[in-house]
Order: structure tokens, then sequence, then C-alpha cells
């Protein structure tokens, strides 16, 4: 990754967001007021991207996810408008960032062996001495040590000095670079709206023992124990074992366990699993989603007391016996994931209203 794009990670504040806030406010909202992108300006804005990202959003699919993307995006823009966020100094600042790293970038891109050298360094701080200091005033952790201050000086004037760069040339007029301007601070936006909906979405108490009522399956266990007969290799051979003699065994364990005999004791004799082969293949308790997937669909449709046939996973041929089956009880660890599914789900039908309120039409071709 190169430097100046690095900074776009590392930096999340962009120095100078003080006094021009209120003006800076007012054009962003004026520049995410979009209602419609034709399909020459979607294409215009693919080709400004570099070449990775343009391939893929070149492609059918690439495209219908981008447009999405953008959609969205400029919906929790205009909700940012609306609740008042475009006044809050850190998203000014984060804005300012993503249109300076997007100049940065198309000169980048036109230039690429141009390199800033020291001394522009040196100059670019002397006319701009409060930058990095009002930077790390905000945000600390960014100069936790002497190395990294200086890789967030450094950075912070190559950003700037290329952002400068590209107006002088022009390239905040190329049709392409002009709609990244205009849409892609969105992007940066749309972060604090999300942490907004998260803190402001709460999920009562009776809200959890209703959706756990209505989804008792989904909390559905078995305890079950399993004989493991492996076709990887053992940790002395470079080969795996002969799948059809593996099997041949398997299949004869499998007949001694039809004929009545002790399960827990075949497991610890025959079993490769080392996690569970002394406990007899003891697997205790376990939920959907735990185990791959063809050994939890065996292990579900068993009642207690049955054994599976051969069931054969990536870790080879596995023998099943459910021992009992129950609903999990409703302790702290189900209400939590109760809580955070069903704040997801509110979260996301609140998305759907705003992409639905702040409706963008986006021609794809």
């Amino acid at each position: 990754m190169k430097r100046w794009h690095r900074l776009l990670v590392a930096l999340v504040v962009v120095a100078g967001v003080t006094a021009g806030a209120i003006t800076i406010q007012r054009r962003v909202a004026t520049h995410m007021d979009i209602s419609a992108i034709s399909a020459s300006e979607f294409e215009a804005l693919i080709k400004s991207l570099p070449q990775q990202r343009r391939d893929f959003y070149s492609t059918p699919e690439g495209k219908k996810e981008f447009a999405d993307q953008i959609q969205m995006a400029l919906a929790l823009a205009q909700e940012a408008k609306r609740i008042g966020l475009l006044g809050d100094p850190e998203v000014m600042s984060q804005i300012e960032m993503q249109k300076l790293s997007i100049l940065a970038s198309a000169y980048r891109d036109r230039h690429a062996d141009v390199q800033i050298t020291d001394e522009e360094i040196e100059t670019f701080h002397r006319l701009n001495p409060t930058a990095l200091q009002e930077i790390l005033k905000l945000y600390p952790q960014l100069g936790q040590s002497e190395d990294a201050r200086d890789q967030v000086r450094r950075q912070l004037a190559e950003l700037r000095i290329f952002a400068d760069r590209a107006k002088k040339e022009g390239l905040d007029r190329d049709p392409g670079v002009a709609l990244q301007l205009r849409i892609f601070p969105s992007f940066a936006i749309q972060q604090h709206v999300m942490r907004r909906l998260f803190e402001s979405t709460t999920v009562s108490p009776e809200e959890i023992q209703r959706y756990y009522d209505q989804h008792r399956n989904e909390f559905e266990q078995v305890k079950a124990r399993h004989i493991l007969f492996s076709l990887r290799p053992k940790p002395d051979q470079t080969t795996p074992p002969d799948k059809e003699k593996v099997r041949q065994k398997a299949l004869q364990v499998l007949q001694r366990l039809r004929a009545g005999e002790d399960f827990a004791t075949l497991a610890r004799e025959y079993s490769e699993d080392p996690g569970t082969r002394e406990n007899g293949g003891d697997l205790g308790f376990f939920s959907r989603g735990r185990m791959v997937k063809e050994f939890e669909e065996a292990a579900f449709s068993l009642a207690p007391g049955q054994i599976s046939d051969l069931v054969e996973t990536t870790y080879g041929f596995h023998i099943i016996k459910v021992e009992e089956k129950r609903t999990a009880p409703l302790d702290n660890q189900i209400r939590l994931e109760i809580e955070q599914k069903v704040r997801a789900e509110k979260i996301n039908a609140t998305l759907e209203d705003l992409k639905k309120r702040y409706a963008v039409k986006i021609a794809l071709s």
C-alpha cells in the first residue's frame, strides 16, 4: 500500500478544520444532495477508480454492488445532515481527509514516479506549524512513539502536497474525480451514523424472551459422542491413508456397535480424535453452527440413543451417537446472542427505510 494511501487509514482527522467548519458543512450538505446518477456518470466514476477496483466494479456483479454501496452511503449522509452530524468537527475533518485522499490518489495515478523530498516535507510544516499538533491533540494515540509521530508527520505533508498539486492541475474538474469528491465523502460519514444507530437501538428483556420463545429451534442442542476414522496423514507420514481401507475399518466398528457393544469403549479403542478419545468420544452439548455441515446435519437428525451411519467430513469418517437433546437455557450468553441479533435486525430495517426515504437512482447501463 502506498504511503499516501496508508494515511487515509492511519489518520482520521485533517488539520485546520476550525473556524471554517460551518462553511464546509454547508458545502458538504449541498454536495450530498444527489438524487440520481446517470449511466455515463456512473461509468466515469468507475473509470476514475484504481485499477484493481475498476476491474471488479466494471463487471455486472461489481456494478450492482458498487451502486448499492453508493445508495446506502448517500442515504446515510442525508440522515447525518438531518440529525445534525455534519456540524461535528470530527465528522467534518474526516470528510476533508477523504477529499484530500481522493485528490492525492488522482495525482499519484498520473504521476506514479513522483516523490516528495525531505525539504518539501520541512517546508510544508514550516508553513503549517500547527498541523501535526492539531491532529495529535484530538487523537493522541497516533503519536504514541517517536517513530509513529514522524510517520504521521511525513504522511500528512505528502497527502496535502499531492492534493494541492492535483488542484493546480485541475484534476478536481475531471468528471470521474469530481464525482468522487461529491459522492465518496458520504462513506466517511456513514460510520458515524451507524454508531448513532447502534447507540440508540435498544433491545428490551421482553423482546429477548419473545425471540427465544418464537425461535426455540435455533437453540436446540444435542449431547453426542463420536468415533473418528481419520483420512488425514499421520504426523510421521506425508500421504493420507487409503480411503477404502479406512471406510472398511469404520464399517466393521459400526457393525459391532449395531450388535450392542459399548460406544464409549470402542471410541477409546478406535477414535483418532485426540480431543475426545480418552473421554469415550464425548462431545458434550453443542448447538447448530458449531460443527462442520455434514456432521451437524447427521447429529441433529438423530433421536436420543440412535447411532448414525458413516458420516464423511473433511476430517474423515465419523460414527455419531446422540445421547440427549434439549433447548439451551436462556442464560446470559444466549441473552447476549439474542440481543445482538435483534439489534442487528432493527438496524438493518432502519437502514432499508433510510435507503427508501433518501432514494438515489443509479443507472447501471
